[in-house]
């Protein structure tokens, strides 16, 4: 199957994908306004209850399909320097209610935010990142910076993920290129990062790329533990990769029958794309 057959189905996925989360949205939006009726439908509410518990399930199913889709198709997420264009989006983000009392930080106006991103880009010791999609679409940021004198270590002092990216892979992808770049390009022996202790989801997604807890303790207001990643770490992770590479490579794949359009796919067969090609003409 051709790569730009696949990324009609991707495409076509995520619009089914957006007409689900506004009726889900829809749905929701008759539940709360159901707190505010002094004798409610109980029947529609009962109603609007199993239909939004249906798309949230729905939405669960598409969003792994979709993302099985973007990694065989598109590649993993990117990193690039973050652009004035990215600013107005990214702000909106870092200053979400939920996030800042998390974080334990204070609302900053966007002009305040736009004075920072000129003083991110004029310090050599400091590294912002637009995380990209596979489709190009800005899903995230992430912040990191050199933190002692000889410049041998990096922190991650922020990342935030858009909100309808979460939970599906992107920022663990994103951080796991950020410690790439970090050794690789940076040629520094450490990648740290703090995460409050309260932030089960991240203090996950850190450990899955490879970062130990070897503190606890308080970054500013926060309590958080303290995770690290050495170079010999990361060297010894990297070397069993290549292994891991090395003997796929040499071993001999046998031709499969149900490879779409008569060429060899190993990754992507008919098997895999007929619930998704009925999913998408019935739509």
């Amino acid at each position: 199957m051709r790569d730009d057959s696949g990324r009609k189905v991707i495409d076509k996925l995520r619009r089914i994908i957006e007409k689900n989360e506004q009726k889900l949205t829809y749905f929701q939006n008759r539940l709360k306004q159901a707190e505010f009726i002094d004798l409610p439908n109980q029947r529609l509410i009962g109603t609007a209850t199993g239909h939004a518990d249906s798309y949230t399930d729905q939405l669960a199913v598409l969003q792994i399909q979709l993302r099985e889709l973007e990694r065989l198709y598109g590649g993993s997420v990117k990193l690039r320097t973050t652009e004035e264009r990215d600013l107005r989006r990214i702000w909106g983000w870092t200053n979400e209610p939920a996030l800042r009392d998390r974080l334990g930080t204070e609302f900053v106006p966007f002009q305040a935010y736009v004075d920072n991103w000129h003083g991110w880009l004029t310090d050599e010791d400091t590294h912002p990142f637009s995380i990209d999609l596979p489709s190009t679409e800005l899903a995230g940021f992430m912040l990191i910076r050199h933190t002692d004198k000889d410049r041998k270590i990096v922190t991650l002092e922020f990342i935030v993920v858009r909100p309808d990216c979460r939970y599906h892979g992107y920022g663990t992808e994103a951080v796991q290129q950020a410690i790439d770049l970090a050794f690789e390009h940076l040629g520094v022996d450490a990648f740290r990062l703090q995460v409050g202790i309260d932030n089960y989801s991240a203090f996950l997604c850190f450990e899955r790329c490879g970062l130990e807890c070897i503190d606890q303790g308080h970054y500013g207001n926060l309590e958080c533990y303290h995770m690290e990643m050495r170079r010999e770490v990361w060297e010894g992770v990297r070397s069993d990769e290549s292994i891991v590479e090395r003997d796929d490579r040499e071993t001999p794949e046998a031709s499969d029958p149900d490879a779409i359009g008569g060429e060899s796919n190993p990754y992507l067969t008919a098997k895999l794309l007929a619930p998704l090609k009925e999913l998408v003409s019935d739509r």
